[in-house]
Order: C-alpha cells, then sequence, then structure tokens
C-alpha cells in the first residue's frame, strides 16, 4: 500500500516535472508579492511586536518548503541562515535555481530524527502541515527542533471552513485530507508535547483568497492593482474572526525543555 508521505512525494515531483515557471515566487511584482507574503509578513510581525526578531542572527528551517518561496521571501527579508527541507528532490532542485543562497535539505517532516533538538532559532511551514498524513505529528516535529519559536500558518477548523473549505485536496491522481487547525488543538498539541505551562501561543485568524483577490484587483489599472487588493482584505478585517487562515506562532521558553520519557 502506497503511503501518504510516498503520494505527496510523487505529487509534488510531477508538479515540478510538469511546470518549467516558478517565477512568481521571485518576481518583485508588488501585488504577487503583496498576494503571496502576505501571511509570512503578519507572523514576522507577530515575532517582531514580542521583541523575538532578529534576521541577521537568526537561523531559519523551513517544513514542507517545496521550490522555495518561503525561503526566498525569508532571505529578501535579511536572514541569511535559510534552510529549505521537503520531501521532493526536484522541489529543493527548483529551490536552489531560484536562490542559491538557501541550504536545502530532503527531509520527512513527520521525523526529523537527523536534526538534533533546538537546531534553528525559527521553523516554519506555510500549507504544508495538512499535506501530511499526521500533521499533529509533523508540528510536534517543529516544536522539538526550534529554539526560540515555531510559526505555522495553515487552514483554519470553523464554520466557513466547514461549510465552503475543501475537505479533499488532489493534484492529478493525488489525494490528502485538508488537515484545519484551531486555537484549542494548536495549544494542546503545544502544552502536550512540550510540558511547559511558559510556552506562549499566539494566534491570528485571517481571510485569505489570493487567487480571488488576484482577480479582483487584475481588473483595475495596473496601477492600482495593490491598492484594490489591500482594500479587500482590508474591508474583511472586521470578520477575521470568521475567517479561513490563522497564522500561528509558538513561543518556547528559554532553558532547557523538559525531560521526557522515551526520548
Amino acid at each position: 500500500m502506497t503511503s501518504g508521505v510516498d503520494m505527496q512525494r510523487a505529487a509534488t515531483a510531477e508538479i515540478c516535472s510538469n511546470r518549467d515557471n516558478w517565477s512568481f515566487h521571485v518576481t518583485s511584482d508588488p501585488l504577487t508579492r503583496f498576494l503571496r507574503d502576505r501571511r509570512l509578513r503578519i507572523a514576522l510581525r507577530m515575532l517582531r511586536v514580542r521583541g523575538l526578531l532578529d534576521p541577521a542572527r537568526q537561523s531559519v528551517l523551513v517544513v514542507c518548503g517545496g521550490v522555495g518561496g518561503e525561503g526566498v521571501f525569508l532571505s529578501r527579508c535579511g536572514f541569511t541562515d535559510v534552510t529549505v527541507s521537503d520531501l521532493s528532490e526536484e522541489a529543493l532542485e527548483v529551490c536552489r535555481s531560484l536562490e542559491p543562497k538557501i541550504r536545502t535539505m530532503p527531509l520527512n517532516a513527520e521525523n526529523m530524527a537527523e536534526i538534533p533538538d533546538a537546531s534553528y532559532d525559527l521553523v516554519l511551514v506555510q500549507d504544508g502541515l495538512h499535506h501530511l498524513p499526521r500533521p499533529v505529528l509533523g508540528f510536534t516535529e517543529m516544536l522539538r527542533v526550534a529554539r526560540k519559536a515555531v510559526i505555522v500558518i495553515e487552514p483554519h477548523m470553523g464554520l466557513v471552513g466547514r461549510l465552503i473549505g475543501t475537505e479533499w485536496e488532489r493534484q492529478g491522481e493525488f489525494v490528502n485530507y485538508v488537515f484545519r487547525w484551531n486555537r484549542s488543538l494548536v495549544n494542546q498539541a503545544t502544552r502536550s508535547y512540550l510540558l511547559c505551562p511558559q510556552a506562549v501561543v499566539l494566534l491570528r485568524r485571517l481571510w485569505d483568497h489570493n487567487l480571488a483577490v488576484g482577480k479582483v484587483a487584475g481588473r483595475f489599472p495596473e496601477r492600482w492593482r495593490l491598492t484594490a487588493a489591500k482594500a479587500v482584505y482590508q474591508a474583511l478585517r472586521p470578520v477575521n474572526r470568521l475567517g479561513n487562515m490563522m497564522v500561528a506562532v509558538v513561543v518556547k521558553p528559554d532553558g532547557d525543555p523538559p525531560h521526557r520519557s522515551g526520548r
């Protein structure tokens, strides 16, 4: 029987083999950059306001990083020690072609045994955990290898997601279940793994419909497109508490992690 991990690896390889243009990850077009980087900027802002952001000195591991879009963003934000990991060697090859300065690492996010505890200051995932057969296991592995904080940008479980959200995501013949998170789930997974009440869980819920917003903005003259896209998301801010997406930041306490039996 083919495992979910093997299916995801094959799906990513197929996507990479069928596409020869990944320029939207490195473009300087203001609208494209706003749409693809918006949630990442929110996450970094959440760290900055707590005095926990220092790009020049912090190392970052991107989990389920695909062809490296998040890595490119972090590099442009001033991070000099960025590693992008993914199941797919094909995806990592594309990543290296987009930004040679980024390190790459073939890695199963559910089992990062080759990485010692607290190896990276920040560990980040965007739209990747819900591709895993065991997303919570991937999340706790992120907690293990992070020294300072974990950033998780994933679909949120709520009324809107249940009513109109995609439950089964298909890539050709491959399929995965779209696992959704909420504050309670992030809290419980964090505290059950770290066994530490001092861990801080920050979570923002928001709307994210980049394809739809991009189409709306595309109807305007080019010089107004970025303004139009920002206006759409600004109009949605009063109802962000019903949003389909979450940006969660888990801040680990200083000092050694508690002893866990069996580790």
